[in-house]
């Protein structure tokens, strides 16, 4: 019987974990995609805080020679892994919840794999539990996948958190 619940909740666990990743398979090159896409951050309003070719930083390291042929056995060509904030939105979770800013860094990472550019993006709606920061986590969820799928809309406006007037006035 713990056995059969072991399974069921590591069962559980990976679906959850799935959920919680969105991935798509872009169908540009990499070196034509990554520009548009640290662009559309840009008219986003979303922050490179931190940007890393991980396969370069492990080969660097060393890893490749510690590892052998179990080193990057899926032929992963680069792996940039970013760190971004969108202030707008982090402002407003911090403002309502401080621990909640854990789920302010954004964490993204594209992959080049070959001919293929795959993202993937760690949403951070599904951990929150404040519904007003669910609310927020949505929005920055939504901001983030169009920004990753390219999309030219305006998705800031519904980011504020009741209580918020966004300040217009010049310094």
């Amino acid at each position: 019987m713990k056995k059969i619940l072991l399974v069921l909740f590591l069962l559980a666990s990976s679906v959850i974990a799935a959920d919680n990743i969105y991935k798509i398979e872009v169908n540009e090159e990499y070196d034509v995609y990554y520009p548009k896409l640290k662009k559309e951050l840009e008219i986003n309003h979303i922050n490179v805080i931190s940007e890393m070719d991980l396969i370069q930083r492990f080969t660097e390291a060393g890893y490749a020679k510690k590892f052998g042929k179990n080193f990057n056995k899926n032929n992963i060509e680069k792996a940039t892994s970013l760190i971004l904030c969108n202030g707008y939105i982090g402002n407003q979770v911090s403002n309502i919840d401080v621990a909640m800013m854990a789920f302010c860094p954004i964490r993204l990472t594209v992959l080049k794999q070959g001919n293929k550019t795959i993202v993937l993006y760690v949403k951070s709606a599904p951990n929150a539990s404040n519904p007003e920061v669910v609310t927020l986590l949505n929005t920055l969820d939504e901001v983030v996948i169009n920004t990753v799928n390219l999309t030219k809309d305006a998705y800031m406006q519904k980011a504020y958190s009741s209580g918020f007037e966004p300040n217009n006035a010049e310094d």
